[in-house]
């Protein structure tokens, strides 16, 4: 844990805000993996170079997923931003029906390869023992989300979710962060905010009046005065140590 203590950024907390890609869900590994299909698909002859090029797509250098998330572009011309950009690090054109090609091939392969991070239902379970209501807050579509959730049978789980959709741009701008707050009436300065971005989960949300504790699964650590964690179920524990009954000897 890096500069602040867990335990001063959960003192008279009253929600959870949970970000979604890369926090409780493996997006990562499921975008690589249906990239790599819909890369196969696209270019069938770089048959080398299917996950490399699906890296690429995930990794975003173009940083067209930044400029979707702020309502700059609309989610097929980041879709396509993305896809022309891995075209052109691998030389290759993008072919007039390229876009069918790829969501035939990614959307059910992006589906089957969902995942849910092992720790997440620890933080689930506490928040519930401790009355705590849970919302999402995730920079991806509605429609994506409505996938993951549904796949994971987590559909019925969260009251609140807040997708790029909502307001029409998503984290860093503080409305969003607030507008969760609101849908689940609760005050921002009672809130913590809990996901992997350093900059959209932890200071975005500290900007908005909220907590925030960084998922730094990769320990990577930061120079930024921030209370952090390696996993969800670290979290959960402080929850239960924080909130929970006494323990006494018997």
């Amino acid at each position: 844990m890096n500069g602040t203590r867990l335990e001063a950024v959960l003192e008279d907390v009253r929600a959870v805000l949970l970000d979604v890609d890369d926090t409780i869900v493996d997006t990562q590994e499921a975008m690589v993996t249906a990239g790599t299909r819909a890369a196969a698909a696209i270019w069938p002859h770089r048959t080398d170079d299917h996950r490399a090029m699906a890296q690429r797509y995930y990794d975003d250098p173009g940083r067209w997923f930044p400029r979707y998330a702020s309502g700059e572009v609309a989610f097929d011309d980041m879709r396509a931003g993305r896809l022309a950009e891995v075209a052109t690090a691998y030389g290759l054109e993008v072919p007039a029906d390229a876009h069918r090609s790829f969501e035939d091939a990614y959307a059910p392969a992006f589906r089957g390869a969902q995942r849910l991070f092992p720790d997440v239902p620890e933080l689930l379970e506490a928040a519930d023992r401790l009355g705590l209501p849970v919302a999402l807050l995730t920079n991806s579509a509605l429609a994506p989300t409505r996938v993951k959730l549904e796949v994971l049978d987590l559909a019925d789980r969260f009251d609140v979710v807040v997708t790029t959709d909502t307001l029409g741009f998503g984290k860093p701008d503080r409305r969003v962060y607030v507008e969760a707050c609101r849908l689940m009436g609760v005050e921002p300065a009672q809130v913590v905010c809990v996901g992997d971005s350093l900059e959209w989960d932890v200071l975005g949300a500290q900007a908005a009046g909220l907590r925030a504790v960084w998922l730094d699964r990769a320990g990577r650590g930061t120079t930024e005065q921030v209370a952090s964690v390696r996993r969800l179920d670290e979290l959960a524990a402080a929850l239960d140590h924080r909130f929970g009954p006494p323990v006494t000897d018997r």
